[in-house]
């Protein structure tokens, strides 16, 4: 009989794309930072996304995914 062990599971490294240094553009209240907009599509970013800030072991970093619209089945 054969006995089953646990593997462990390393969690994944994460994978970072660096888009070098953006400007921080005013416009009234807002401040808006713009991305390539072949970075998004690849993302499956199209029209909305869900911006998130994350702060985690001291780290201080903006989230950015696909938003679920209305109709979606994801």
């Amino acid at each position: 009989m054969q006995s089953k062990t646990k593997q462990k599971q390393r969690p994944e490294e994460p994978i970072e794309t660096d888009f070098g240094q953006r400007q921080v553009s005013h416009q009234n209240f807002s401040r808006i930072v713009a991305l390539p907009k072949i970075a998004l599509q690849n993302c499956g970013i199209t029209s909305q996304v869900s911006v998130t800030l994350v702060q985690q072991n001291g780290e201080k970093f903006l989230k950015i995914s696909p938003a679920k619209t209305r109709g979606d089945k994801k």
